[in-house]
């Protein structure tokens, strides 16, 4: 019997080294995959500048150089006078010195479980041209992280409305960190976005958490039905080793002024995976 125990905490010893070092080698590659991504901007970067020299730029064009444009009046307004999607990122980073907010309050439920109430809010500011930076917690009571980071768009179009973007950052304690997770959790990942003229403008991103080992991946699809009226599909994906959760939201957002939207959705689980079956949304989504 006292061999046993030995060996038992012999074995947890063992277990508690690899743990560290997988932990290690995953902010290894974290640390790795940021400093090539910092290369391929900078490179593609240069290499986008170089050709944009010979194009006409986005002040030229009447665009702002990100995904806002100028009105007739001088004002701003998201392109084509779209609003954001309801939970995914935008592909590329708003112009300089735009600040949106969205601000989401809804109501989710579980067969069998009583529902419960929760609110979120998605913050995008255009800091230089590229550069964006989003703050967002899409479940406040429930998630105990707030994401934080920064866009850079590699690159756009001559409109300066899609593109591809590259984005770093950290989710960081916003509430009651659970026992043995780690309080700070780095995430990168790449985005894009597609404008169609009047039509629709998609958007798409996938996040990548080391520390979690897990991926989160957005698409969405706003279509224009008239000037103060557009239906929303989005789809929002969570993966890991242990489960894959999907959820389908159809919303529809109407606009209230140029620059105010008021979205309402549902939001339903696709797969067995899931922490609710039935999300209700209410959204205002503005930009200035």
């Amino acid at each position: 019997m006292i061999a046993h125990y030995g060996d038992s905490g012999t074995r947890l010893n063992a277990g508690a080294v690899i743990q560290k070092r997988r932990r290690l080698m995953k902010r290894v590659f974290l640390v790795g995959i940021i400093c090539l991504v910092v290369v391929v901007v900078l490179s593609v970067g240069r290499g986008f500048a170089e050709v944009g020299e010979d194009r006409e730029s986005p002040a030229q064009s009447g665009t702002s150089g990100g995904a806002m444009v100028m009105k007739a009046d001088g004002g701003m307004e998201m392109a084509h006078g779209f609003p954001h999607p309801f939970f995914n990122h935008m592909g590329i980073p708003d112009m300089p010195g735009m600040l949106s907010v969205r601000a989401t309050g809804y109501r989710q439920g579980r067969s069998g479980e009583e529902s419960r109430s929760d609110y979120g809010f998605h913050l995008e500011a255009g800091l230089y041209d590229r550069v964006g930076l989003h703050v967002r917690s899409n479940a406040i009571n429930q998630n105990p992280r707030t994401d934080i980071m920064l866009m850079y768009a590699v690159a756009r179009d001559a409109e300066a409305e899609s593109g591809v973007s590259v984005f770093g950052g950290a989710l960081v304690p916003s509430g009651t960190i659970p026992e043995g997770q780690d309080d700070v959790v780095g995430a990168f990942g790449v985005a894009a976005r597609k404008v169609l003229g009047d039509f629709a403008i998609f958007d798409g991103n996938v996040h990548y958490m080391p520390e979690m080992g897990m991926v989160e991946a957005g698409l969405s699809g706003v279509f224009k039905a008239t000037d103060s009226f557009f239906p929303i599909v989005e789809l929002e994906a969570e993966l890991s080793s242990d489960e894959t959760v999907l959820y389908l939201l159809p919303a529809l957002k109407f606009k209230l002024k140029p620059e105010l939207f008021l979205g309402v959705g549902s939001q339903v689980a696709l797969t067995s995976d899931r922490e609710f079956d039935t999300r209700a949304l209410l959204q205002v989504d503005a930009a200035w």
